[in-house]
This record gives structure tokens, C-alpha cells and sequence, in this order.
């Protein structure tokens, strides 16, 4: 028995082992070979050099890494655009040393998007420039123009005469990206054209402060200043991305880049390309974020979600959503918050239709909203009824629709724990009256409230319009709100 045992353990480890090789056989390389992928998709890729003028400043701090390039101020989360000043030149009529010509060159990466001879780069690579010049693969320079720019999305379209139809890249969808998915990036960090690095994908979704759709992945590919406007690949060689910034307190690379996703580039790209310019889809909702007390209050299964507190007549959404409702999904996106929710329709053009889904009353339904250009904003200075601004009522801890729609006072929001949220009203609900008072507007409401104060009553009665705790719309109920 004791000769045995050893022997059973022994067939064990083997067999162990064996599944163990098995099943190292049949999993992919680590890391996989890109040298043909790169090979195919490097024609692609250009250099991206733009010109600007730029205005003397000698108070600005030069960056203590880097004499010849822009100033830093620390740790960057910016750009990863590469910058040349240019030397003194020699007069040659009088043997003095002129200043430096008012004009620097930012080097960047653009990638072809179409055989005809569209590029597609960074804004930022060709902001303020007053001219552009792209250099491919092969050695071939030639002057681009300006198409389009989104500077709400850092993106642009050139465009050049090559003469013949050239290599373009394919798009792939970025939604489908997982966090440890291979990635290659190919562009020109520090004017050092065609290079090429290989990573994972970091994270998903990163907000960088850049911008109001920030939504970036992150990538631990090396990524460095000229890397901007490049495209980054999955494994299959489509782009997932363009490389747009990256964090580096030495101004070199850190393994940490972040790419725009192409779930975004590609509408804006093409709409660059078609028309100069970007028109982000627009649902007409104003929306606030699900917080735990609204979640139990409505029914819903989590905190996931835009809570719509308004619908603007005559909108994309007017008819199919009211206020109320928690978006969850727009066109199979999720939808987690408000943000999100800017970013999936800033994704969707102009006059596409979009599946959304929402609860309502506890219940998930659907609808599909056709989604519209937004309306033409109010000049600067122009004071219009929308532009008055809500009323916060901080006695019962509410924030109430300004504009007077004459059926009550519209809630907009409502303050975490305090006392209407105790009371169990929720953002969209209506307050028709205070007591014996009926309420038409915010003014009124305000007016009651100040009422009830200056008579040294803390407790307000309020009829409320709206869902109660239970998820359901039982008409109007009297809620009684201790205010503090």
C-alpha cells in the first residue's frame, strides 16, 4: 500500500501534465507574429507635416527636456504631436543673424481612408497650419488640403492628387474590443516614419479630460510625440483607432496611449469627407444619472442608465420617450449615464434611425427614435426663454424647471438624501400644489415654500404628479416634505 501511493500520485502529476502541454499547443502565439500584417498595412500610413505661424513669446518656459521642442508643464496628458523650431538663418545681403522665421512644424501621422486620396489625421496636427504636406512609405511628398475638421472630436480629412488610387485602410468596429486584445500602431513618432509597436488594449472607455467625448482607449503600444493622427490595428489589420494623446511626464513614452475609437471616427470621417464638416446626431432629451435612491424608487434592476427629466417638443424623442423613463440602450450600445449617452448618439449621423431601449413604469420596452441634426443654438448674448436658468430649491432639496408650462412645477433633479428624496419624489415628477395652493409654475412653487417659511412651517404638502415607489403612476398623491 505504501509503494502504491506514490504511484497514483505520480500517474496524476503526468496526466496533469499532459493536459497542461495540450493545452499550451493549442493556444496562439505569445506575442503573435505581425511582421506580415505590419508589411501590408504599412503603405497606408503617412507622415503628416504641417506648418503654422506662431507669435513670439518670450515669457514662455522652454521644456527642460527638449530645448528644440514645444514647451512642456509636466506630466502630459496632451497631445503626442512632435514639434521642430527652426534654426537662425544668416542674412545673406548683410552676414547679420536674423530671427527665427515666425513659423513652426508640427510633425504628426495620418493614415489613407480612401484610394482616392482622403487622409484622415488628428485636428490638432494641422491646427492653424497654412500649409500641409503628407510623405508615404515609399518616399513620395505631396501637398495636401485641408477637407473638414471636428475639433469637438480631434479628427480631420486631407486630401492629396497622387495621380493613381492608393492602398487604404479598412475600419473596424471598436465595440467589439476587450481589454488584453493585441494591438499594432504604425506612424511617426519623432519624424522617425513607418515605425511600428505592438501592445494590448489597457482599458476601455477613458476619460482624459480632452474633451466632452472623451470615451478612449487605452493602449500600452508604444506611442510617442508624432504619433498622433496614426491609426491603430487590431489583429485582423482593420483600425480600431486613431492615436491621439498619451500620458508621459518625461515627454516620452510611458505605455501609456490613448487611441479615439472608430465607432466614432468612422461617421465623422465620412461625413468629413462628404460634406467639410461634422453634424453629431441630437435626441432632444435632458437627462440626469441614476443614483441608488432613483433605482429603488423606479423599480429598476441597477444603476446603470439615463433618467430623462425633460423631452423638447418636436424632437427625435418627443412622442417615443417621456420624462421618467431610464434610457439603458441606444442601437445595441449601453447606455451607463448621461455621458455615455452623449457619446453613442454623437456617434450616431443625422437622420439614422436608433433602437433605444428604456424602462418605464419598471417595465423594459423599446422604440425607434429617427435621429435629427440639433436646432440652431441662440447667438452669443441672446437671452431666449430656454437659456433662463433652473431654480434650485434647497429647502426641500430640488432643482425645478425655470420656464412655465402652466400644469405645475417640473422637477428636474432631486438631491441625495435630502428631504424630498426622504419623501420619495423623484427627478420628472410634477408638483401641482402646496397645501391648499395651487402650484402652475416654478414661480409658484418657489412663492408657496417662501409662504410656508415665513410662517415658521418645516412641513410642506405637496401634490405630486408622478410614478411613486412602487414604479407605477397612481395619478396625483399627497407627499408630506420636511424641510430643513
Amino acid at each position: 500500500m505504501n509503494i502504491l501511493r506514490p504511484l497514483l500520485l505520480a500517474a496524476a502529476c503526468l496526466t496533469a501534465s499532459a493536459i497542461f502541454i495540450s493545452a499550451a499547443h493549442a493556444s496562439p502565439p505569445m506575442p503573435p507574429n505581425l511582421a506580415d500584417l505590419a508589411a501590408k498595412l504599412l503603405p497606408t500610413v503617412v507622415s503628416v507635416a504641417s506648418t503654422a505661424p506662431v507669435a513670439d513669446n518670450p515669457n514662455q518656459p522652454a521644456d527642460p527636456n527638449d530645448p528644440n521642442s514645444a514647451p512642456n508643464t509636466g506630466p502630459d496628458q496632451g497631445k503626442a504631436t512632435g514639434t521642430l523650431k527652426p534654426n537662425n538663418a544668416a542674412d545673406p545681403t548683410s552676414g547679420s543673424v536674423l530671427p527665427p522665421p515666425k513659423a513652426e512644424e508640427a510633425l504628426g501621422s495620418g493614415f489613407v481612408i480612401d484610394p482616392a486620396g482622403f487622409i484622415l489625421t488628428n485636428d490638432h496636427v494641422i491646427d492653424g497650419a497654412t500649409s500641409v504636406t503628407v510623405t508615404f512609405q515609399d518616399g513620395t511628398i505631396l501637398p495636401a488640403s485641408v477637407v473638414g475638421v471636428d475639433k469637438d472630436g480631434d479628427l480631420a480629412v486631407l486630401k492629396v492628387d497622387a495621380g493613381h488610387k492608393l492602398p487604404a485602410v479598412t475600419f473596424g468596429d471598436s465595440t467589439k474590443l476587450r481589454v488584453g486584445d493585441w494591438v499594432l500602431a504604425i506612424g511617426n513618432p519623432f519624424g522617425l516614419a513607418g515605425s511600428t509597436s505592438a501592445g494590448i488594449v489597457s482599458a476601455l472607455h477613458r476619460d482624459i479630460s480632452e474633451g466632452k467625448y472623451d470615451d478612449f482607449i487605452q493602449t500600452d503600444a508604444t506611442i510617442n510625440r508624432g504619433n498622433s493622427g496614426g491609426p491603430l490595428f487590431n489583429a485582423q489589420g482593420q483600425v480600431i483607432g486613431v492615436n491621439s494623446a498619451i500620458y508621459s511626464p518625461s515627454g516620452g513614452s510611458i505605455g501609456i496611449g490613448f487611441a479615439i475609437p472608430s465607432a466614432m471616427v468612422q461617421p465623422i470621417a465620412a461625413s468629413l469627407e462628404a460634406n467639410g464638416f461634422v453634424q453629431r446626431g441630437w435626441l432632444g432629451v435632458s437627462t440626469e444619472n441614476v443614483t441608488p435612491e432613483i433605482q429603488k424608487l423606479l423599480d429598476l434592476p441597477g444603476t446603470d442608465g439615463a433618467l430623462i427629466a425633460g423631452v423638447t417638443a418636436n424632437s427625435p424623442a418627443s412622442g417615443k420617450l417621456q420624462p421618467g423613463d431610464v434610457l439603458t440602450s441606444l442601437n445595441n450600445a449601453p447606455i451607463t449615464d448621461t455621458r455615455s449617452l452623449l457619446i453613442r448618439t454623437a456617434e450616431i449621423p443625422a437622420g439614422q434611425v436608433a433602437h433605444a431601449q428604456f424602462y418605464r413604469g419598471g417595465n423594459l420596452q423599446s422604440a425607434d427614435l429617427i435621429i435629427a441634426v440639433p436646432p440652431p443654438q441662440p447667438a452669443p448674448g441672446t437671452i431666449t426663454p430656454a437659456a433662463a436658468a433652473n431654480i434650485t430649491l434647497t429647502s426641500i432639496g430640488v432643482s425645478i424647471a425655470a420656464n412655465s408650462s402652466q400644469d405645475g412645477a417640473h422637477i428636474l433633479s432631486v438631491t441625495a438624501n435630502g428631504p424630498a428624496a426622504k419623501a420619495g419624489i423623484v427627478a420628472a415628477d410634477v408638483v401641482e400644489a402646496v397645501g391648499a395652493t395651487t402650484v402652475n409654475s416654478a414661480a409658484d412653487l418657489k412663492e408657496a415654500l417662501a409662504k410656508l417659511t415665513s410662517a415658521h412651517q418645516q412641513t410642506a404638502t405637496l401634490l405630486i404628479d408622478g410614478d411613486d415607489a412602487t414604479g407605477t403612476d397612481p395619478g396625483p398623491r399627497w407627499v408630506a416634505v420636511v424641510a430643513q
